[in-house]
Parts: C-alpha cells; structure tokens; sequence
C-alpha cells in the first residue's frame, strides 16, 4: 500500500522487509534516492552506526540527523521514515534483531521520538571498537543463520550494545540528576506499585507541574510517567528471571491492576511476552 513519506511529497510503497526472528546485517554508502519507509515499522529492532555522512530520520514533528559516530535505533512498531540528505553520501552499518532478555536495559537510549533512539558516542576509541564490532557482526551474520555463525554475530552485536552501554552510564555520571527529579526518581523506585502523578511528584522536586515535566524529561530523556513505566517493567523482568512468581503475580507487585494491560506493555517494550521471557531466562 502506498505510504507517504515525510522525506518526499509523493507517495512510495513501503520497503519490504524480511521476517523476523533472524539477526540480518549489512554496511551501506548511499545517496539520494536511498529512502526507506515503513509506516507500521517492523517487528524486529532496528539499529543503525553512521561512519561517514550524515542520515536523516523524520516523524511527526520529528527531524533528526544521524552524525558520525551516533548509534540509532527504532523500537519495533515504531514508524520508520529516513534516507539520505541531498549532495551528501550516507555510509552506516546496521543490523535487524531480535533482543535478547539480557539485553532491554542497554537499549534505552535517550529518546529522540517515538520508538526513536540515538546515542551519540563521543569518544574516538569507543567508537572504532563499536565499528569493528559492527563489521564482526555484519560479516558473521553473511555466514548464514543457524548455529555457531548466528552465535557469532549475535555476539557481536552484544559487544556493541555492551559499549553503548558503558557509554550511557558514563555520560550519567557526568551529567548527575538534580536533587529535586532525584528525590521524585527514588520516590518511583521505592513505591514502584503505588499510583503516581506528575503532581504528587513534582511536589516532592519542589517544583511547579511544568517545570517538572520540562526538567524530568530534559534530564531523563523520558516523561515521568515513561519513566515510571520503564522502572515497573525493568522489575518485572527481575521478578520474572528470579522469583518464580506467576506473571499474574509479578503485573500485582510492580503496580499493574491488569494482566492482560501488563503483558501488552512488557511484550511492546521487550518484545516478547511475559511468559516467552520467563522461559527463555530459565532455559
């Protein structure tokens, strides 16, 4: 069906994918007309690493430049719409996975829109070794699937979500929450199945409910109530990996009245259920 994309006035039929479930990836050097649009975003995880040039991803309201060295990511379900800018060579690598349980809280990069994600990575040496990285997967992966090569590329590919990870709490050190979103952030965290709202929480920051918002987002990365959503989930997985609790259990300890409500959020943000996770943590 033809979809129009926010990079061209025309209409474009989707870019075609393949089926999820199997780690794909590749190294491109593009330039206009290269432009991908997938109005329902794929199933998979899309991560990108920009070498040379620059990429362009667009949403509502949404304008984006992926810089040297910037990892981007799109969530699954989130809509897909980038390319190349004009006179300018896009030269990236990129993999389509599936993410491994162990993996969800590396991929929580600063929000750039919705189900968009970039984390620029500023350090020269982190940058080469997520490269080669990058290149070890993209090369394993060409093997063939199955067996040790998928073993071998999906390894690599952990490498790289490891250094971006290393990169991001790096960064938070050097950037430490004010003390007000820190007194609204442990509140979160040590009344994770209570009922909470931006302006219960921004009287703990002693702030007005704007300023909040506005503060706790420029500091996170998230709203508050994202961020809440994302420490109830995170515990979930735990009690989920360890505790031997039912699902419906575990959705009533970290504040989830409903299973049913529980299980959808859990399988958008770690794309499996919360059943598939269990098992696959206790194989």
């Amino acid at each position: 069906m033809a979809n129009k994309g926010l990079l061209v006035s025309a209409r474009i039929p989707d870019t075609p994918t393949g089926p999820p479930g199997l780690l794909v990836s590749g190294h491109f050097r593009e330039r206009l007309p290269y432009h991908v649009v997938r109005s329902k975003g794929t199933q998979d995880w899309v991560l990108t690493f920009t070498l040379e040039g620059r990429g362009l991803y667009l949403q509502e309201g949404v304008r984006m430049e992926a810089l040297p060295g910037d990892l981007v990511l799109l969530e699954p379900g989130a809509y897909h719409d980038y390319g190349c800018l004009p006179d300018e060579v896009w030269d990236f690598v990129w993999a389509h996975f599936i993410a491994r349980p162990a993996w969800m809280n590396w991929l929580a990069f600063p929000a750039e829109g919705k189900g968009l994600r970039r984390l620029p990575i500023a350090d020269p040496a982190a940058r080469e070794r997520i490269g080669r990285a990058f290149f070890r997967c993209y090369g394993d992966a060409q093997t063939g699937s199955g067996g040790m090569p998928e073993e071998l590329a999906l390894n690599a590919l952990e490498e790289v979500l490891l250094l971006a990870a290393r990169e991001q709490a790096l960064s938070a050190r050097e950037r430490p929450l004010s003390p007000g979103i820190r007194r609204a952030v442990e509140r979160m965290a040590e009344q994770l199945a209570e009922e909470h709202c931006v302006e219960e929480l921004a009287r703990i920051a002693g702030l007005s409910a704007s300023r909040f918002a506005h503060r706790f987002k420029e500091e996170t990365g998230d709203s508050a109530i994202a961020y809440l959503l994302k420490l109830r989930l995170r515990q979930a997985a735990r009690l989920l990996e360890f505790s031997g609790r039912s699902v419906k259990e575990v959705a009533g300890d970290v504040g989830f009245e409903s299973p049913f409500y529980f299980s959808r959020q859990f399988k958008k943000h770690y794309s499996v259920s919360p059943r598939e996770y269990q098992k696959a943590s206790r194989a």
